[in-house]
């Protein structure tokens, strides 16, 4: 594929005409967005409040701080309205929930891998993972399918540059927020 100056122009021309891939396409747009938002909020530091406060355990007995609860309600918040992804897991819910009984993706994701270094200005990401929603529509044997069975995975890391890398199959590719 040629070169393309920015996430939505190479995502336009990989899922042109493909109806899967421009659902695809959605879901990471949004993911970006999502990343855009947060990457805001870690970018004001401790003028954002105690975002590394401990305010609970998640599933796996990791110790989840706040900024962890808002990055999983953002992301939620922002896939929701979309319609393509019916079921999201994510490592700061105890199950994985609905979000439409008619959408043909499934988001596993980590919001905020990472946050014991919150407080201290280390980098911190959001991986994910996009799956189809199988026959059966359970979600959890949607969520445990094998990795070959992804549509597009990646994550975004917030460090001194936010940066979304992802492959959706075809190469890896790294794109760079521009705060302007």
């Amino acid at each position: 594929m040629a070169q393309f100056k920015d996430l939505e122009s190479y995502l336009e021309a990989w899922s042109a005409g493909n109806e899967a891939h421009q659902n695809i396409s959605q879901t990471l747009l949004i993911l970006a967005q999502s990343g855009r938002d947060i990457a805001k909020i870690i970018a004001r530091g401790p003028l954002e409040g105690a975002m590394g406060q401990v305010v609970g355990d998640n599933a796996d007995g990791d110790a989840q701080k706040a900024l962890d609860i808002r990055a999983n309600d953002m992301i939620i918040d922002a896939l929701k309205p979309n319609g393509i992804v019916a079921i999201v897991g994510s490592e700061e819910l105890d199950d994985p929930i609905r979000l439409n009984d008619t959408g043909s993706l499934c988001v596993a994701t980590d919001p905020l891998d990472g946050s014991s270094n919150i407080d201290v200005n280390v980098s911190i990401g959001t991986i994910f993972s996009i799956l189809p929603v199988l026959q059966s529509g359970n979600a959890l044997d949607t969520l445990l399918q094998p990795g070959t069975a992804q549509l597009a995975s990646g994550y975004i890391i917030y460090g001194p540059q936010t940066a979304m890398v992802f492959t959706v199959g075809e190469g890896t590719q790294v794109f760079t927020l521009d705060p302007d």
